[in-house]
């Protein structure tokens, strides 16, 4: 038999290249609040305090540990990522509340209260690399530097944990940060936390609702989907089983924003643009990991942006979505994509409708006053079959009739097509088509353009067709029948 060798690996090494996993804040405090939900919490509060030196608290109700079962779970991956887990575990690899920690401070204590017993170790990295060991402190939760009030919210059972010497959030030094990161930090936080514990917040999981708050405010759910919108499309969900587990998956098209109160529209514009969060929104165990994907199936489109897809599976199937220790990534496997695949293909076109229903209201008709062509290119050109087109054109001679296509084709091709995809954009509500004129004066504009079109030799049904395709007076359709019966009286 060989020799063998026992290489222990340098604890100062190893814990500082743990630190570069790639973590930020956001994610950082999403896996240490999964440990909370694991330990059947449901009220989780994470405090900033500034005084003495800038730390950050994460307290839960949950069930607590025993002082053993706190040493325990401060073990580098103590846990196994195939071992069985409870439904509300949301851990994979063991690793979390370490690396999570100490990607955003040098410092980690654990206070734990279990049945009344409380205990308490800390992981100080300085103290780690200075003798290069593995060496967990054991504390007496008394001479922690914390205010009584936090130790009083877990007397008979809950964890609290601190991060200090914030290097990788904050400099450490009071003088090193603004009032103003400060907010910025914490703002970004609570719409990431608001967005991937949704449906905890909401109370859609184990029946069980979740108090989240930030700085004593209570965070409030972000349904990406929308739901609350009666114009919301929801196809019917599917499901695919893969090693006696279930994927569901369900297609949603978000509404039109016209189809949204204004207070509605600013807020989910401010947290889920159109554009980029298009895509797959991929939940494990109803913990949101990734979004706005497509998967590579396709690309990210004005054609689509008003479409999403819930995929949600169970954490026994892990293997088999790639997942990182931060679980912020995942790959769906092949069954999954092949499925995403039809599913994207239904939806988009009822995106892309929804899309372009602006164009014009009378899509169904060929009586546009543009058209769009696509091929190599994407043009829009002036339809020259529209009747007003063709009205005006026989009332030209040659000459004006020349001169006026040159106009017009001056015109299509200094479309300020990048202005208006950017006020599309950033500002859609403010972007207006009309002219703002009185009705009194839209009136007579009505009577203007009936009288162009010698309205009286067409049938009423028929004009009324012509005047809504213009879009001109698109704005005033309820007034629309009460001018046509006036004009043919």
């Amino acid at each position: 038999m060989s020799d063998t060798r026992l290489l222990q690996p340098s604890a100062a090494s190893i814990l500082q290249s743990m630190r570069d996993i790639g973590y930020t804040l956001d994610t950082a405090v999403a896996d240490i609040i999964d440990n909370s939900i694991a330990a059947s919490s449901d009220k989780i509060e994470l405090i900033f305090l500034e005084n003495p030196t800038p730390h950050f608290l994460i307290i839960d109700n949950g069930t607590g540990m025993y002082d053993e079962e706190l040493y325990d779970a401060l073990r580098f991956a103590t846990k196994s990522p195939i071992a069985a887990r409870s439904d509300e575990d949301l851990g994979r690899f063991g690793l979390g509340l370490k690396t999570a920690s100490f990607s955003q401070a040098r410092r980690l204590t654990v206070i734990s209260s279990k049945d009344g017993k409380i205990s308490a170790a800390r992981w100080d990295l300085d103290y780690v690399v200075e003798q290069d060991q593995w060496l967990l402190e054991i504390l007496d939760p008394q001479d922690i530097n914390l205010d009584k009030g936090y130790l009083e919210k877990i007397k008979s059972h809950g964890t609290i944990i601190m991060w200090e010497n914030l290097d990788r959030v904050l400099s450490g030094e009071k003088d090193g940060f603004s009032q103003r990161q400060v907010a910025g930090l914490l703002g970004k936080l609570r719409e990431h936390l608001e967005l991937v514990f949704h449906k905890f917040l909401e109370g859609k999981v184990y029946g069980k609702k979740i108090s989240l708050s930030l700085n004593n405010i209570e965070l409030q759910p972000f349904d990406p989907f929308c739901l609350q919108n009666s114009f919301t499309q929801n196809q019917a969900q599917e499901k695919i089983v893969i090693k006696d587990s279930i994927v569901t998956i369900q297609a949603f098209i978000l509404p039109h924003f016209s189809k949204m109160d204004r207070s509605d529209y600013e807020n989910f514009k401010k947290r889920s643009d159109f554009l980029n969060n298009q895509g797959a929104y991929v939940y494990r165990n109803h913990r949101l990991m990734v979004w706005g994907e497509w998967f590579r199936l396709i690309p990210k489109s004005e054609a689509t942006k008003y479409a999403r897809v819930q995929i949600n599976f169970d954490k026994k199937i892990d293997d088999l979505w790639a997942i990182d220790i931060k679980k912020s990534k995942a790959t769906p496997p092949l069954a999954v994509l092949e499925r995403l695949k039809q599913v994207i293909g239904r939806i988009s076109e009822a995106s892309v409708r929804l899309s372009s229903r602006r164009v014009n209201k009378a899509l169904e008709t060929n009586e546009v006053p543009w058209n769009r062509f696509s091929g190599e290119y994407i043009n829009y050109r002036i339809n020259r079959n529209f009747p007003v087109y063709q009205k005006f054109k026989n009332s030209l001679s040659e000459e004006q009739r020349n001169n006026f296509n040159t106009l017009l084709e001056i015109l299509e091709s200094s479309l300020p097509v990048q202005s208006i995809y950017a006020d599309m954009t950033s500002n859609p509500k403010q972007i207006s088509l009309h002219e703002n004129y009185d009705l009194e004066g839209m009136q007579e504009k009505f009577i203007t353009f009936a009288d162009f079109m010698e309205a009286k030799q067409m049938q009423k049904h028929s004009f009324k067709q012509a005047a809504l395709a213009c879009g001109l007076f698109e704005k005033y359709s309820n007034n629309l029948e009460e001018w046509l019966e006036a004009y043919y009286a």
